[in-house]
C-alpha cells in the first residue's frame, strides 16, 4: 500500500503478570490527516504461553476496535487501511490489571477527518482459555439487577448534580442554547438508563464505563463522573471464583 508504514515490534516487554507479555506495533499516522513525526498509534497484541488464548484474544480485539468480523485479515493490513481510508491518527492502550489469570485493559482510538472522533474500547479476559469474561461472568445471577440499580443510582445522582451546576454557570462565554441543549442531551439520553456491560478491573475497585456522550458541537460540556465500586463494597455480588482472585 502506499502508505504502509514500517511495523516495529517489541517483543518480550513483560507487564505487570507472570505469563502475560506483549509485542507492540508502533506506526505513524498518515500526514494527509495529522502531520507528525511521532508514532501515536501503538496497538498491542497479547501473548500467553498458550497459543490457542493468544489466537482467541487477539482476534476479539480486532474485531471489537475495528469493528470487523474477519479472521482472515491480517491485523497489518487493518491497521494500514484505516490510517489511509480511515483517518486513524492516534491509537494507545492501558492495562489494569493483570493477575491470577485475568487481563483487564482499554484501548483508546482516534479519527480526525472533517472533524475528530474517538471511542474507548473495554477488555477483560480470561488469559488461560482466551475467553472474554462478561460483567454475567463476574457476578451472581441473582446480584446482577441490584448491582445494576446501585450503578444506575449513582449515575443519575452524578448527573442531577451535573444539571444543577450547569443551570447555575455564571459563564458569560458559554451561550445559554448551548447550556440547554447539554440539559435536554442529558435528560433524553443517558440520565434514564444505564449500561454495565463496559468495565475494567483494578487492584482495588471495578469501574463501570457508562459515558453521557455529546454531540461533536458540545463535546467541550460533556459531564464527566466517575462509577467506581470497590471489591469489598460488592463482595456478595461476586462470584466466589472472582471473589478469591480480586479480594485476595
Amino acid at each position: 500500500m502506499k502508505y504502509l508504514l514500517t511495523l516495529l515490534f517489541f517483543a518480550h516487554i513483560s507487564i505487570y503478570g507472570q505469563s502475560v507479555k506483549l509485542r507492540e506495533i508502533r506506526l505513524k499516522p498518515n500526514s494527509k490527516y495529522f502531520n507528525t513525526t511521532e508514532k501515536t498509534i501503538i496497538y498491542p497484541i497479547i501473548v500467553t504461553t498458550n497459543k490457542r488464548a493468544d489466537s482467541l484474544i487477539n482476534s476479539q480485539i480486532k474485531d471489537d476496535v475495528f469493528e470487523i468480523d474477519e479472521e482472515k485479515r491480517n491485523i497489518n493490513e487493518i491497521l494500514a487501511e484505516h490510517i489511509n481510508d480511515y483517518d486513524l491518527i492516534n491509537l494507545s492502550y492501558e492495562i489494569t490489571y493483570n493477575n491470577d489469570g485475568l487481563l483487564s485493559f482499554s484501548i483508546f482510538s482516534e479519527g480526525c477527518g472533517a472533524y475528530c472522533s474517538s471511542k474507548e474500547t473495554y477488555f477483560n479476559f480470561d488469559i488461560k482459555t482466551g475467553q472474554k469474561i462478561t460483567i454475567s461472568d463476574l457476578l451472581l445471577t441473582e446480584k446482577l439487577n441490584s448491582f445494576r440499580n446501585i450503578v444506575f443510582a449513582d449515575k443519575v445522582k452524578a448527573l442531577t448534580q451535573y444539571k444543577i451546576e450547569e443551570s447555575n454557570l455564571a459563564n458569560p462565554n458559554i451561550d445559554s442554547t448551548v447550556v440547554n441543549w447539554a440539559l435536554e442531551q442529558v435528560d433524553e439520553n443517558c440520565i434514564n438508563s444505564v449500561k454495565i456491560d463496559d468495565f475494567s478491573l483494578s487492584s482495588l475497585n471495578i469501574e463501570i464505563n457508562d459515558i453521557c456522550e455529546f454531540p461533536h458541537a458540545i463535546r467541550s460540556q460533556e459531564p464527566s463522573y466517575e462509577l467506581k465500586y470497590s471489591y469489598l463494597f460488592i463482595s456478595h455480588f461476586l462470584r466466589p471464583k472472582f471473589r478469591n482472585i480480586l479480594m485476595k
